[in-house]
């Protein structure tokens, strides 16, 4: 069955699009979010809107680019209510929707797996979310190192997880440098003076 034609769960009823995955099929770097809010479903495109901002931030400092990422979420389609508010994706739906991620991750067999938030992490590790293990590795069946993070919502609505969110940052590019993972230098609003550099 072709991902964008979907219909395994109740999400394909109020979607106006299966937000699939994309990106190069030899990244490196595989980044997993939630699921797609009003903006990614009206666009076909993850991380839009304001944590969309908050997410080109997080990779201009890891120093990496949407074109050389496979970018994609747990769930495919928006989870909402009577399509206008966004709402958390339940169980089920993330059960259904993870063949798709299971997929990506066997086709990509990318070094490094980041995921962003709680949905993202458990439905790629089958283990519970702990905050104080953020940026720790953690081995999957594909051979990739998962390294867990807060969601980039965080930061919009809780601004005092800023500077751990800074620190989670530094503590990631250096994983990914140790994976010998090309990097750009870092830029953006978290760039400092004592960051990893990369090899690129």
């Amino acid at each position: 069955m072709d991902e964008s034609e979907c219909r395994a769960c109740r999400l394909h009823a109020t979607r106006t699009q299966v937000v699939v995955g994309r990106g190069p099929r030899a990244a490196q770097v595989m980044i997993i979010g939630e699921a797609p809010g009003r903006d990614e479903d009206r666009t076909g495109l993850g991380f839009q809107g304001a944590a969309g901002r908050v997410f080109e931030d997080i990779l201009a400092f890891l120093g990496l680019r949407r074109d050389e990422i496979w970018l994609a979420n747990a769930v495919r389609c928006r989870p909402s209510i009577d399509g206008k508010r966004n709402r958390a994706p339940r169980p089920d739906e993330i059960a259904t929707c993870r063949q798709w991620l299971e997929r990506d991750l066997g086709e990509v067999q990318p070094k490094a797996v980041v995921t962003l938030g709680r949905v993202a992490f458990e439905s790629v590790t089958g283990r519970p979310w702990d905050t104080h293990q953020r940026v720790e590795p953690v081995p999957i069946s594909h051979a990739a190192q998962v390294f867990g993070l807060y969601h980039p919502a965080y930061l919009i609505y809780r601004r005092n997880l800023q500077s751990a969110y800074r620190d989670d940052m530094r503590r990631l590019r250096e994983r990914l440098v140790a994976l010998n993972i090309p990097l750009a230098p870092p830029t953006g609003p978290w760039t400092n003076a004592d960051a990893p550099e990369g090899g690129r």
